[in-house]
């Protein structure tokens, strides 16, 4: 019997906030980075509103059903590290998790085939299908392995923000090929416009490829004993506590350098020396509470704080078309 219980229990299954964060990186990607640097050349966005709601319901819920089915093949392991929050086997049938991922990834399969033809670009569909490949890979195998699993969830994080540029560059590319070669008055001058374009989302692609190999390690170091229970091959496992630590603190560190490299070639204006200012102070504060986590609560602590970071790093994105009127 359907309960307003499992209905919570069921949402909960798919993490909500993360689908939130994932819709809200494609918009700010669109709107606030390409729309901008796009709208400051007098131009418009391309891809149909209806085509990018698509584009994002297709994302979140094949996200949504490989949350469902990383806890269905999980459960084991949170019956050891955080017995009280398991979900599947006990408010959720283990069939209907089942169901529900296949339900989930079907339409975020169906919707993306749509998208790709809309957008006479089929090729695109190859997207959906890795995720979907990928996010079933990872739950069943890729997890239990020595950093594959990391960098596979790593990969499908940086696809976020890279699917939107996918999408709506070359729309833009066709549509004003001829008006940006006369007003820029050769084609080296329009294929660096655009390669301007591309640099902005393949270095959110990037920050978001590295941060996630953060958080990942950070879940990793929070989730020892039921990893080792079930026979996982994590880092911390095979190489220790100790040196995942410090392998985290690292890729902080070279996010903190990338950041203030780019602040200080590129980004001249106040507000991104204030507000990037701010994502390297959490990122730092990420390394400190790694340094200093020592169970799974320090752990879990400093993941959180990482995940701050990376939704103030996709929030400066909101702050582009301000700076280009400061330039």
């Amino acid at each position: 019997m359907l309960t307003p219980g499992k209905v919570l229990n069921g949402i909960r299954l798919t993490r909500p906030v993360n689908l939130l964060i994932i819709a809200g990186t494609m918009l700010v990607i669109r709107y606030g980075v390409i729309g901008a640097l796009v709208g400051a050349s007098g131009l418009e966005l391309q891809m149909p509103l209806m085509d990018f709601v698509m584009l994002i319901l297709s994302t979140t819920a094949i996200a949504a059903g490989g949350n469902v089915i990383n806890d269905y093949f999980d459960t084991r392991i949170d019956r050891v590290n955080k017995p009280q929050k398991v979900i599947v086997g006990r408010s959720i049938e283990r069939r209907s998790a089942m169901l529900a991922h296949a339900l989930l990834s079907g339409t975020g399969l169906i919707l993306g085939l749509w998208v790709a033809w809309s957008s006479a670009n089929l090729r695109l569909f190859i997207i959906p299908v890795f995720a979907v490949g990928a996010l079933w890979s990872y739950s069943i195998s890729f997890k239990r392995r020595f950093v594959i699993g990391n960098g596979t969830v790593a990969v499908l994080t940086a696809l976020v923000p890279l699917t939107v540029g996918l999408y709506e560059l070359p729309m833009l590319q066709r549509a004003y090929a001829d008006e940006l070669l006369e007003g820029l008055g050769s084609v080296d001058r329009m294929r660096t416009y655009f390669r301007v374009i591309w640099w902005w989302v393949a270095v959110y692609s990037a920050f978001a490829f590295l941060s996630t190999l953060v958080r990942e390690l950070q879940k990793d170091m929070a989730d020892v004993p039921g990893d080792r229970a079930d026979g996982c091959r994590t880092v911390p496992i095979v190489l220790g506590v100790q040196v995942a630590r410090w392998w985290t603190i690292v890729y902080i560190l070279v996010l903190v350098g990338g950041i203030l490299f780019l602040r200080r070639t590129f980004l001249h204006d106040p507000v991104s020396f204030w507000y990037l200012g701010l994502v390297v102070l959490a990122l730092l504060l990420t390394a400190g509470l790694t340094f200093a986590a020592k169970d799974r609560t320090g752990h879990v602590r400093a993941g959180n704080m990482m995940k701050v970071a990376m939704v103030l790093a996709v929030g400066y994105g909101l702050l582009v078309e301000r700076i280009l009127l400061l330039e």
